[in-house]
C-alpha cells in the first residue's frame, strides 16, 4: 500500500497521455533490472576518524558504518593501510552489530613519512569492483626521521620543447632557523631513474636554487632527495608536483552522453591540470566557419557547462589562452540520429521537469521505457510515447528519496540509450546540536556534553554517531571536509577524486546547486554497467558474509566430488572444541554458528563413515583480496611549506612519544603498539628452543624446484623418518609410528608462519606426522622464504617462513588432514582518556592531540546522548567533531568548538 502512495505521488504532475492501461513496453529490461537489484543489493561503507593526520607511533582510531537497502547485511568488514608504495602494511576485521563496528591501527613508530591510504570493504563490495570501495588519504609523519623544514616554490616552463622546473628551497630546523652553509647532495629521481646530481652548499638563509631537466614528456613520480654530505643519515625527500601551466585535461560530456544535430543540449565539462586538480578556464565554443556560438568558464574546480545547439555538417571547437597562447580543443562530434534526454532542476525547487526529444527516424509508435533509480533500487518506471518527436515531464522532488537520482531512458528493444543523474536533497535530514555544561574551561577540567538529534520535523531520533574532540593548536581542521553526509548522498554513487567534498553541503549559495549539477554530469557514472545487469543468470563471485561459518569441498585426485565423508572440525584457541558434518553430493561441507572471537585455528579431519581413512583432497572456501590500490592522489608532505598548526602537532608528537617511553602502570596516558615486534605468542611456540641453523631466501632461490622435503634433507644433517629415536628422559628406543627425527632426535613441531602443525585438540602422533609429511611434499623452496632450525631438550623444531604467509594449510595433505587459519577478528581497543580527579600526581605535562574518541554515542528515545572527558594542558579552543546515522536513511555531521585557558593558581 505504501509503494502504491508512493508511485501515485511520484506521477503526480505526469501528462495522463503517458499512461495506458497495459503497457506496451515489454519488460524484461526492467525483470532483468529488479533480478539483478534482488541477487545484488547494494552495501555502502563510510569510516569515521579521529582525525585528517597522524604521527609514527600514534593510533588511528576509526568507526564504520556499513548500510544496505534492508537486505542481509555483512557481518564484517575488512580494513587495510597502505603505505606510500602502495604496499599493504597491516589489515584489520572488523566484526559488525547492525552494520556498525569500531577498531584502531597503532602505528609503529619508525614508519617513515609519506601519503597512506586507508581501505574498507566488505567482501560482497568486491562483486561491483573498487570503485565502491571506501578510501581516504592519510598524512604520516615522523618527527625523528627529519631534521629539517623545507620551504619551497617551483616553477614549471618549457625551454628548446623540453619541460625545466626552476626551484627555489630553504633548509630551516625544527625552530625555524635558517640551516646556512650546509654541504648537501641533491638529486632527482623519476621512477627511480636518476635525472639530476649535484653536490651544492646552501646560502647564509639555508637557500638554495636549481634548474632540473625534465625531458620532453612529464610522466611517473618525480622525488628530489636532499641529503647532508657530513652525516648521511640526516636526509629529507620531496615529491615534486610538475604542474605545467600549459599542459591540461579538456573533457566533454554532453547531457544525456551525446550531442544530437538538431536538437538542443547542455554540454558539462571538465577542466584538470597536469597534478589532476580542477583548472579555472574561460573562453568561445566556435564553428568551422570560425563564428562564436557562446561562451563557457568554469563554475568551481575545474567543472562548468554551456548550451548548444549542433548543425549537420558543422564541427565545433572549444578555444582558450593559456599564457597568452590560443589553444584549441574539439568538442565530440554530434550525431545525426538519436535520443536525448534534459533535465531542468534547479530552476524549481519542488519539481524535476525532464526533456526527451528523439530525431526523426527514431519516431515510433512503440514505447520508450524511462526509469529512475537511487542507490540501485527503481523508483520510476513510465513508457513513453515519442510518435511525435517529444516528450515533456515534470515530476515532483518529494516523490524521490534524498541523493543521487539515476534517470536512465531505454529504446522500445530494451537498449539503455540515454543516462543522467540528478541531486534530491528535500526531505530527510538530521538536526545535531552540542552542548557544553560550561562556556569555557581550564587544563585537566571536566568537560560533560549533551548531544541532541532531532530529524527533519523536529521529532527526536536515536541514531549511533562518533565523537572526536582534538586540539586545534595542533589539528588543522580543513576547510569543506568530506563527512558522512557528502560520503553516502554523493561521493558513493561517483567515479574518481572529488574535490573538497563537503563544500556541496557547506555552502547555500545557488551557484553551489549548479557546480554539484556539473559534478554529478561528469563523474556520476559508479555501477551502471547494463550489460552487466541485463546479462541473464548472472551470479556473484564473491559471498554475503553475514554468519560465521566455514565452507569447504573433497575431491580425488581426478578432481570429481566426494560425498558422504565425515568431516571433522577441532577449534584450537582460548578452548579447544570438536564439531562434525558431512559432505554432500557436491562433495562441499559448512560449519555454521561458530563463535565470533580474535583469534583461531582449526584442524579439519576427514573420516569415512565406518571410521575408516577416508582418500580426498580439502579445499577451503578461503577469503580472497583484492589487489593491492594501484594509484592514489600524492600529497605534499608536512615539512614542506608546513603552516603553524601543523607544525605544533608533529614537534608536540616528539615530545609526547618520548614520554610514552617513560611512562609506566597506571601512568601511561596512552598504549602504543609497536609492530615489526615478535608476536607475543612465539614465546610459547619456540619456548626452550635455540636455532642452531638457518637457510636463508638467497639459497632457496637457488634450488626454486626442488621440494621442501629434498631442502630438509640437504640442509639438516641427520634429516629423515625413523621408528628409532630418543627424548631428553629416555635413549633411543623403537617406537610403534613413523616420525621425522634429526640425529636420532624427534621433530617435535613442525612452525609454518607462526602456525605449529602440532596443534593438539584430537590429531595423534600418526595425523601430525601425515600433515608434516604433507607440507613437505607439497610446497617447494620457491614458495618458501626462511627455514629457522630449532634445538631443544632432546627434540628438534622447524621454523618456517613462506611467501604466502598462510601456514601449513597451503599444503593439501592426502592423508585427510587441513589446518586452516582464517583472517582474525581485530576487537578495537579503547580508547583512554585520563581522570585527573584520579591521576592526580601525573606530573609529565599532558600533550594530547586527540583529547577524546568515543565510536559508540548512541541518542535515546528522546534524541538524547552525554559523555565526558577532561582537558588536557595547552591552552586555546578545541574542535569537536559528531557524525552518524539513524539507520534509516538520515545523516548529521556537526561541528562545534570549545575554550580551553589555563590551570589557575591555587592560594
Amino acid at each position: 500500500m505504501k509503494k502504491l502512495i508512493f508511485l501515485l505521488l511520484l506521477f503526480l504532475f505526469l501528462p495522463s497521455y503517458l499512461f495506458a492501461q497495459q503497457p506496451i513496453t515489454p519488460a524484461s529490461a526492467i525483470d532483468q533490472l529488479k533480478k539483478y537489484q534482488q541477487n545484488f543489493p547494494l552495501e555502502k561503507l563510510y569510516l569515521s576518524f579521529d582525525k585528517s593526520y597522524y604521527n609514527a607511533g600514534d593510533t588511528i582510531w576509526f568507526k564504520s558504518i556499513l548500510l544496505n537497502d534492508g537486505s542481509k547485511l555483512s557481518n564484517k568488514i575488512y580494513v587495510e593501510l597502505f603505505n606510500d608504495s602502495l604496499k599493504r602494511i597491516d589489515n584489520r576485521v572488523i566484526a559488525l552489530n547492525n552494520g556498525l563496528g569500531f577498531g584502531d591501527f597503532s602505528l609503529n613508530n619508525k614508519l617513515p613519512n609519506g601519503n597512506y591510504t586507508i581501505r574498507a570493504y566488505s567482501n560482497w563490495q568486491q562483486n561491483f569492483g573498487e570503485d565502491y570501495f571506501f578510501q581516504k588519504n592519510l598524512y604520516i609523519g615522523n618527527t625523528k626521521a627529519d631534521r629539517w623544514l623545507l620551504n619551497t616554490n617551483q616553477k614549471l616552463y618549457v625551454e628548446d620543447a623540453k619541460y625545466i622546473l626552476d626551484i627555489r628551497i630553504r633548509l630551516t630546523n625544527l625552530k625555524n632557523e635558517p640551516q646556512g652553509l650546509q654541504d648537501i647532495e641533491a638529486y632527482v629521481l623519476n621512477d627511480k631513474k636518476r635525472l639530476m646530481h649535484t653536490f651544492l652548499q646552501t646560502k647564509l638563509d639555508g637557500s638554495f636554487t636549481a634548474k632540473i631537466p625534465i625531458g620532453e614528456k612529464i610522466t611517473g613520480k618525480y622525488e628530489l632527495f636532499i641529503v647532508e654530505k657530513k652525516n648521511a643519515a640526516t636526509k629529507i625527500t620531496m615529491p615534486l608536483f610538475l604542474d605545467s601551466e600549459d599542459k591540461i585535461d579538456f573533457q566533454f560530456m554532453p547531457e544525456g552522453g551525446y550531442m544530437i544535430n538538431g536538437i538542443y543540449g547542455k554540454v558539462a565539462f571538465k577542466i584538470l591540470g597536469s597534478n589532476g586538480l580542477g583548472r579555472a578556464l574561460k573562453g568561445k565554443i566556435i564553428n568551422s566557419k570560425n563564428e562564436i556560438i557562446t561562451d563557457f568558464a568554469t563554475l568551481h574546480n575545474g567543472m562548468g557547462n554551456f548550451h548548444l545547439l549542433p548543425q549537420k555538417g558543422e564541427y565545433y571547437t572549444a578555444i582558450y589562452s593559456i599564457n597568452g597562447k590560443e589553444n584549441r580543443q574539439k568538442l565530440p562530434i554530434a550525431k545525426d540520429e538519436g535520443t536525448s534526454l534534459r533535465i531542468v532542476h534547479l530552476t524549481n525547487p519542488d519539481s524535476l521537469l525532464l526533456y526527451i526529444k528523439v530525431s526523426e527516424n527514431k519516431k515510433t509508435e512503440k514505447k520508450y521505457l524511462l526509469v529512475a533509480q537511487n542507490n540501485e533500487k527503481i523508483f520510476l518506471k513510465a513508457d513513453l510515447n515519442l510518435i511525435n518527436g517529444f516528450s515533456n515531464l515534470r515530476l515532483a522532488k518529494k516523490a524521490f528519496p534524498d541523493g543521487i537520482i539515476h534517470f536512465t531512458l531505454f529504446s522500445p528493444e530494451q537498449q539503455p540509450l540515454n543516462e543522467r543523474p540528478a541531486f534530491i536533497n528535500w526531505q530527510q535530514h538530521m538536526n545535531l546540536t552540542i552542548k557544553a555544561n560550561k562556556n569555557n574551561y581550564e587544563s585537566r577540567d571536566s568537560v560533560s556534553l549533551e548531544v541532541t538529534a532531532t530529524n527533519e520535523d523536529g521529532s527526536p531520533l536515536i541514531g549511533s554517531f562518533s565523537l572526536s574532540v582534538t586540539d586545534n593548536n595542533q589539528v588543522k581542521q580543513p576547510i569543506d571536509e568530506e563527512h558522512i553526509i557528502s560520503y553516502f548522498l554523493l561521493q558513493h554513487n561517483l567515479k574518481g577524486n572529488i574535490e573538497d567534498a563537503g563544500w556541496y553541503f557547506n555552502h547555500k549559495e545557488p551557484e553551489t546547486l549548479m557546480a554539484l549539477d556539473n559534478l554529478l554530469l561528469t563523474q556520476a557514472w559508479v555501477g551502471y554497467d547494463w550489460q552487466q545487469i541485463l546479462t541473464p543468470n548472472l551470479s556473484p563471485k564473491f559471498k554475503l558474509e553475514n554468519e560465521n561459518i566455514i565452507e569447504g569441498r573433497l575431491t580425488n585426485l581426478l578432481k570429481k566430488p566426494v560425498p558422504d565423508i565425515n568431516v571433522f572440525l577441532l577449534s584450537v584457541g582460548k578452548k579447544i572444541s570438536i564439531t562434525d558434518t558431512l559432505s554432500n553430493h557436491e562433495g562441499k561441507f559448512m560449519f555454521k554458528n561458530l563463535p565470533l572471537i580474535d583469534t583461531i585455528e582449526y584442524v579439519i579431519k576427514i573420516r569415512k563413515q565406518k571410521g575408516r581413512t577416508a582418500n580426498a583432497l580439502i579445499s577451503m572456501d578461503e577469503f580472497e583480496p583484492p589487489a593491492n590500490i594501484r594509484q592514489v592522489p600524492s600529497v605534499i608532505p608536512w615539512y614542506v611549506n608546513t603552516d603553524t598548526t601543523t607544525l605544533n602537532y608533529y614537534k608536540t608528537s616528539a615530545i609526547f612519544s618520548q614520554q610514552q617511553e617513560q611512562l609506566t602502570g597506571k601512568n601511561r596516558l596512552k598504549t602504543v603498539e609497536i609492530k615489526g615486534v615478535r608476536d607475543p605468542r612465539d614465546e610459547d611456540i619456540f619456548w626452550g628452543t635455540d636455532i642452531i641453523k638457518e637457510v636463508s631466501e638467497a639459497e632457496l632461490k637457488k634450488t626454486p624446484r626442488k621440494t621442501l622435503m629434498d631442502v630438509l634433507k640437504e640442509s639438516v644433517p641427520g634429516f629423515g623418518i625413523s621408528r628409532f629415536w630418543a627424548s631428553c628422559y629416555k635413549g633411543s628406543i623403537i617406537h610403534d609410528y613413523d616420525a621425522f627425527v634429526v640425529n636420532s632426535y624427534p621433530l617435535t613441531s613442525v612452525v609454518v608462519d607462526k602456525t605449529s602443525t602440532n596443534l593438539g585438540g584430537g590429531m595423534n602422533e600418526v595425523e601430525i606426522f601425515d600433515l608434516n609429511n604433507g607440507i613437505f611434499t607439497y610446497l617447494y623452496a620457491a614458495d618458501i622464504k626462511h627455514i629457522a632450525i630449532r634445538k631443544g631438550c632432546g627434540s628438534y623444531m622447524f621454523d618456517i617462513s613462506t611467501r604466502g604467509g598462510k601456514g601449513p594449510w597451503v599444503a593439501q595433505s592426502p592423508s585427510g588432514i587441513y589446518v586452516y587459519k582464517p583472517l582474525p577478528l581485530y576487537f578495537g581497543k579503547e580508547f583512554y582518556s585520563p581522570k585527573y580527579t584520579v591521576d592526580k600526581n601525573l606530573s609529565q605535562v599532558d600533550l594530547r592531540s586527540t583529547i577524546y574518541w568515543n565510536a559508540n554515542v548512541v541518542t535515546d528515545k528522546d534524541g538524547k546522548a552525554k559523555v565526558s572527558f577532561y582537558t588536557a594542558d595547552l591552552p586555546g579552543t578545541y574542535t569537536i567533531k559528531i557524525e552518524g546515522t539513524d539507520l534509516a536513511g538520515r545523516f548529521g555531521y556537526r561541528k562545534s568548538t570549545l575554550d580551553v585557558g589555563t590551570k589557575k593558581e591555587s592560594k
